[in-house]
């Protein structure tokens, strides 16, 4: 309580006179007190929840009033998957942080699944996503397109079709496959794509992220398909990249929750990235054989 009264810039007598009202006025006791301390009761822990809503609609309003004034004090809370920060993202962060110098951002990395949770949650206000798990319209959200990318196999140097131009994906029907985790919305556009063309990939190794799957690829674990986003960097093991005959794509989108307030900072930034990203497209694959 004396801690409390400190960062209150109050008195600790008139803090706990406060609390005392409240409880009057609710019948029931909010905290136990013990030579201990004090903790909530049932009651306290469900009139908090309650309180925490009005005081982030109190917050919510006070961004609505500092976006009158315009974007360039605002702060961007945004997720995004692993392939976009590693290549995509950072060149368009660079590009409009010179127009708005001031504008801070909270960034973090992870599946789609995980990302949405913390969009679901308000703990972000912005995804950078791919294949939603669920409809936009049940779950209040809303989304643009950012990019679509055709994918690409990736073989063992030492694979069967290794030699070839391009390749048809029930070539691999029987082949073990190297995907990222169950939570990647790129995962779920392969095995889609896969199931389109009569198989389901037998999955043999799962990674963390592309890079990972594309190094055991080139190992020899398995085969994948990959977007050209994850083919910029390589390591010192290569793995074979075709082009993929009627290939699947994969489609990354901006994501938001549309019942929510969205500061003008998080709309200013989303609206430039799909304007950066149509003007910057990430650099293409030549069709052909491509390897170490």
């Amino acid at each position: 309580m004396t801690r409390a009264a400190e960062r209150l810039f109050t008195a600790q007598p008139s803090l706990s006179r406060q609390i005392q009202k409240l409880e009057d006025e609710l019948g029931a006791p909010l905290f136990d007190r013990s030579k201990r301390g004090m903790r909530l009761t049932a009651v306290g822990e469900t009139f908090l929840t309650f309180v925490e809503r009005g005081f982030g609609q109190f917050e919510a309003g006070r961004q609505a009033v500092r976006d009158l004034l315009g974007p360039e004090h605002g702060h961007v809370r945004m997720a995004f998957l692993p392939a976009v920060g590693a290549d995509l993202l950072p060149e368009a962060l660079a590009a409009f942080r010179v127009r708005y110098p001031d504008v801070q951002f909270t960034l973090r990395q992870s599946t789609t699944l995980e990302t949405l949770r913390w969009l679901m949650a308000g703990e972000v206000e912005l995804c950078i996503a791919t294949a939603l798990p669920y409809g936009r319209a049940e779950s209040g959200l809303a989304s643009t397109p950012l990019l679509v990318e055709e994918l690409y196999a990736a073989l063992p140097p030492d694979h069967r079709c290794a030699q070839q131009d391009a390749i048809d994906l029930h070539e691999l029907a029987n082949d073990p496959f190297v995907l990222v985790g169950g939570g990647s919305g790129l995962r779920r556009v392969i095995e889609a794509a896969c199931q389109q063309v009569g198989f389901l990939p037998h999955v043999a190794v799962e990674g963390d992220d592309l890079a990972t799957v594309r190094g055991l690829v080139a190992a020899g674990l398995g085969v994948s398909l990959l977007p050209g986003l994850a083919l910029h960097e390589w390591g010192r093991l290569r793995p074979i990249i075709l082009p993929i005959r009627s290939a699947p794509t994969w489609t990354v989108e901006a994501v938001w929750h549309s019942e929510r307030y969205l500061p003008a900072a998080t709309r200013a930034f989303r609206d430039f990235l799909q304007e950066y990203i149509t003007a910057h497209p990430p650099a293409r694959l030549q069709p052909g054989r491509h390897s170490s």
